[in-house]
């Protein structure tokens, strides 16, 4: 966003050097001001914490009216309009984060301006370029919207707010105990795969946050919760279960779980601001899970896991400990016959 931001600043004041860009004085200090404006803007993306609902909605008019005047200010009309675009650009930020009340102001910002333009292209005898540019415009900011709609939406579809970490995103524990405790009783008498229970804690966690503070450690845990997004498969289930730890569900046709595992253990170790991971890892036939309760077992399996995981960062972290149950029980033994490496 911040990046975003500035580019909307940047770009009126390099089009002072093109031919078709600002002329005169006043349209060369109003492409200035509109630069230091976004660069303003920018700064306000890269504070510690997420913007306020309130500072989103001056974000969205200030920035909305800096893109008016720089179309408007476009020596070619034509220029003009190609910048009204980015109308569309910020048409996405709102419908994801605020109301259509907020869309609809934007819109009719953005229609006024190409109105504007096309008046002049009209009187310059291109009637058809002024309606089809004011066409376009308009088309662009109502299918934006509705498309980053038509995407978010089933994304989220069947997940409440009271399911998702507030910090990462991610499901939280009790959710993530619901979803997996629904795959083991719809799956668990008739698949042949396997399912693991990868549990992952940060090493160095606590000394990331007594020495950069607990905004860092909320950066930390949000870029590995992306980075699990990343490199998980889209039928995984990841949550986080709280501090620094997270935990993964998934079957295999096999009981080789390392390459996620390994694939997991490398990219988090490589996410700013670089901590390694221990992970302890379980995995049992699901057939096995058949005539057990799906959310005892699933307790028993994560404690298995947060076990190994545990052995893993007292040997040093940035490693993996894997547990094979061929077995699981209920019991204080938790695998009737485990394999441990």
């Amino acid at each position: 966003m911040a990046a975003a931001t500035l580019a909307f600043g940047v770009l009126p004041a390099l089009m002072i050097l093109s031919p078709a860009g600002p002329h005169g004085q006043r349209n060369h200090i109003l492409a200035m001001i509109i630069a230091v404006v976004c660069v303003v803007l920018a700064a306000g993306w890269l504070r510690g914490s997420w913007p306020s609902k309130r500072w989103s909605i001056a974000y969205v008019g200030t920035l909305s009216l800096c893109v008016a005047v720089t179309c408007l200010i476009q020596s070619r009309t034509t220029a003009g309009m190609l910048a009204c675009v980015a109308f569309a650009a910020l048409a996405g930020y709102i419908a994801l984060f605020h109301t259509a009340r907020l869309l609809a102001l934007n819109a009719l910002v953005a229609l006024t301006t190409v109105i504007l333009l096309a008046v002049r292209v009209a009187a310059n005898g291109d009637v058809v370029l002024a309606v089809c540019a004011t066409a376009l415009v308009a088309l662009v900011n109502v299918l934006v919207p509705i498309a980053f709609h038509a995407i978010v939406h089933p994304l989220a579809g069947g997940i409440a707010n009271s399911d998702l970490d507030p910090l990462t995103g991610l499901l939280n524990r009790r959710a993530f105990d619901r979803v997996a405790g629904e795959l083991l009783s719809v799956r668990g008498r008739t698949d042949d795969r396997y399912l693991v229970i990868v549990a992952l804690t940060l090493d160095n966690f606590s000394l990331l946050t007594g020495t950069d503070g607990h905004v860092a450690g909320d950066r930390a845990r949000v870029a590995v919760a992306q980075t699990l997004r990343e490199n998980t498969r889209g039928g995984a289930i990841v949550a986080y279960s709280g501090n620094a730890e997270f935990l993964i569900a998934d079957t295999f046709s096999s009981t080789d779980s390392t390459p996620l595992v390994e694939r997991v253990r490398g990219a988090v170790a490589t996410t700013p601001p670089r901590l390694t991971a221990s992970m302890g890892v379980v995995c049992t036939p699901l057939r096995a899970l058949a005539d057990l309760p799906p959310y005892d077992v699933l307790d028993k399996l994560i404690a298995i896991a947060d076990t190994a995981m545990g052995e893993a960062r007292r040997a040093g972290g940035n490693q993996a400990r894997y547990i094979e149950c061929a077995a699981p029980t209920l019991d204080d033994r938790g695998c009737d016959t485990d394999d441990t490496w």
